[in-house]
């Protein structure tokens, strides 16, 4: 960070328009300028339209929030200061507390400076957005990457790397506009070919982008920051499928992509407010703050908006066993950690160094029935499954209870607008003697279900022990099979290997992201009920919130009344950091936002 010590340093920082006019202001107040002083250094720093005072190019610090949008006289800017300043008189002598101003954030909350040392679950198997879906890369790559939009607030997308886009009434247009002067680390400037480059390679490897591109006409670029996707019939959620961070359709230089191809990337550069340093496996990735990062005016609006580049360096440090997290937390070698479980709660609730919170629900455990089979093609099969579940139980086995899960019918969760009850009916019935009369009426000769699961992550394993249980009692047979995870995912993408498997999914900001929804048909279970199918491509196609809800509704029914997956249950998990951490936002469903977190010690 830029220090000010003696009034010259502070001049030519004016006369080089580095700084706002507040951050002009605290700095000469610091100084113990007096009145007419300051009014003539503020005279250094306006530009010819006083509406752009604001952007007067600040690097060490962002614009001030709380900036009134009209410019008042310096006089009313000082009376403004000493007031919010408790009165205090702009004076010769300032105290040396006072001086410390350079180390805080503008809007009168954050700190800079430090270093931010994160406890992760280990080694990300990439850095490379586009290839995985994983958690860790998505909350690793956050600092340094960015998408072309971004959730707000309400988990709606919203403009990030854009400065606008359009959409024709079909939805079969999209146009795109790019913010310009925005840099890459490597300090090349962002231009459409990057963008469409990235969008390319994307649509090649993600799976959600290979729907977009079967039916993508064409990709035209019209200059230099716009470009339009045009579609052969319409596609209303690509800007949803644009905001996501998991398997992300960031934004790399085009020479990285030419680089790597379909490969994973070996250069790792983005736009975000933290720039990669360096990665030694093993010991540690790190990143520093993104000095000519250029963010976006106005507030923090969720995961999008302005981004506060707090502290100077974030670290994430690998520390696969939990038990290391815990003591690690404990004895303040991390100020944050990843992903403890839920039984750690009782042990660091009453740590004086540490804040542990239960987060809102976040994830929703679920059995998945693979249609493709001799048994989970008949419909009574599946009927017979569902009915026999007792839920509670099995969430009480898988997550530990309490204030922990709770009953939910809810494909999408609070606190999206999508939350729905529909189909409630036929969720947690509990009725084995009802199952038994569904396997009557299949005919059911007492075939074994094959249940594959895995003891590698226990709440899929404690799931799946119980739901054995309850279906046994309603007459099932049931062959449970335990494999590492990695066989898991091969055998599931076989629909002759397994009957149900065990997972949970976490949470989404549009129904088109759950699994079996937006890879309908694709995804194992392969879900091929027809009129579920026509739902889910007008949901894709259709942008209006309204009819998008009303087709939600109509799928959400259909699949209880359809049976392609069982929900148990809403779960959430607890986040743990240091008491010294400023800025830790309840918003993390999607991951933590690093960039406004801040060190007080």
């Amino acid at each position: 960070m830029t220090r000010i010590s003696n009034l010259d340093d502070l001049v030519r920082s004016a006369e080089s328009g580095k700084w706002t006019r507040r951050t002009l202001l605290k700095r000469a107040t610091a100084l113990g300028l007096s009145v007419p002083a300051i009014a003539a250094l503020l005279a250094a720093c306006e530009t010819d339209d006083e509406d752009d005072e604001e952007a007067v190019g600040a690097v060490d610090e962002p614009d001030d929030e709380e900036e009134d949008d009209e410019d008042p006289d310096v006089e009313d800017d000082v009376d403004a200061e000493e007031d919010e300043e408790d009165e205090e008189p702009v004076d010769d002598e300032v105290e040396d507390d006072e001086v410390a101003d350079d180390d805080t954030a503008e809007d009168g909350e954050g700190r800079y400076g430090g270093r931010l040392r994160v406890a992760a679950i280990g080694e990300p198997a990439t850095l490379d957005e586009h290839q995985t879906t994983a958690g860790i890369t998505a909350e690793i790559g956050y600092c340094m990457y960015e998408t072309l939009f971004a959730y707000d607030e309400n988990f709606e997308p919203i403009p990030m790397l854009l400065e606008s886009f359009d959409v024709n009434e079909d939805a079969t247009v999209h146009t795109f506009y790019l913010r310009q002067g925005v840099p890459f680390h490597n300090g090349e400037e962002m231009t459409v070919e990057d963008v469409v480059a990235c969008i390319e390679r994307w649509g090649e490897i993600s799976g959600v982008a290979g729907n977009i591109m079967e039916v993508t006409e064409d990709i035209n670029i019209l200059d230099d920051y716009s470009f339009e996707w045009i579609t052969s019939s319409p596609y209303g959620t690509i800007p949803v499928a644009l905001s996501s961070n998991t398997q992300a359709c960031v934004i790399y230089p085009r020479s990285v992509i030419e680089d790597a191809g379909t490969d994973d990337i070996q250069e790792f550069i983005g736009t975000g407010p933290y720039r990669f340093v360096e990665h030694v496996p093993d010991v540690h990735i790190l990143f520093e703050r993104f000095e000519d990062y250029a963010a976006l005016d106005g507030e923090i609006r969720g995961y999008g908006g302005h981004k506060h580049a707090y502290v100077d360096e974030i670290e994430f440090i690998p520390v696969p066993d939990e038990s290391a997290r815990v003591t690690g937390m404990q004895a303040e070698d991390y100020h944050l950690v990843m992903n403890l479980s839920n039984d750690q709660y009782d042990a660091l609730a009453n740590q004086d160094n540490l804040r542990v919170e239960i987060l809102p629900p976040s994830n929703w455990d679920v059995f998945f029935l693979n249609w493709e089979s001799p048994l989970m093609s008949q419909l009574p099969i599946r009927k017979a499954f569902q009915a026999c579940l007792d839920h509670m139980p099995i969430l009480q086995a898988a997550r530990g209870g309490g204030d922990f899960v709770e009953l939910d019918p809810s494909l999408m969760m609070e606190p999206t607008p999508w939350y729905s009850t529909a189909g409630e009916a036929l969720y947690n019935i509990a009725d084995p003697e009802l199952a038994a009369e569904y396997l009557e009426e299949a005919d059911y000769d007492g075939t074994p279900v094959r249940f594959i699961a895995t003891q590698e992550y226990g709440y899929m394993y404690n799931s799946a022990a119980i739901a054995v249980q309850q279906m046994e009692d309603a007459g099932f047979e049931v062959d449970l099979q335990i494999y590492d995870w990695a066989t898991i995912l091969e055998m599931r993408a076989n629909p002759d290997e397994w009957d149900i498997f065990v997972t949970g999914h976490g949470f989404v900001p549009d129904p088109s992201q759950i699994t079996y929804v937006g890879q309908m048909n694709v995804y194992p279970g392969w879900w091929s009920d027809e009129v579920a199918l026509d739902l889910a491509d007008q949901l894709m196609s259709e942008s209006d919130f309204d009819s998008r809800y009303d087709l939600w509704e109509q799928i959400q029914e259909r699949a209880y009344e359809t049976v392609p997956a069982v929900k148990t249950g809403d779960s959430s998990v607890i986040a743990v950091w240091n008491v010294n951490v400023g800025g830790f936002t309840e918003q993390l469903q999607r991951g933590i936002p690093y960039w406004n977190v801040w060190l007080e010690e």
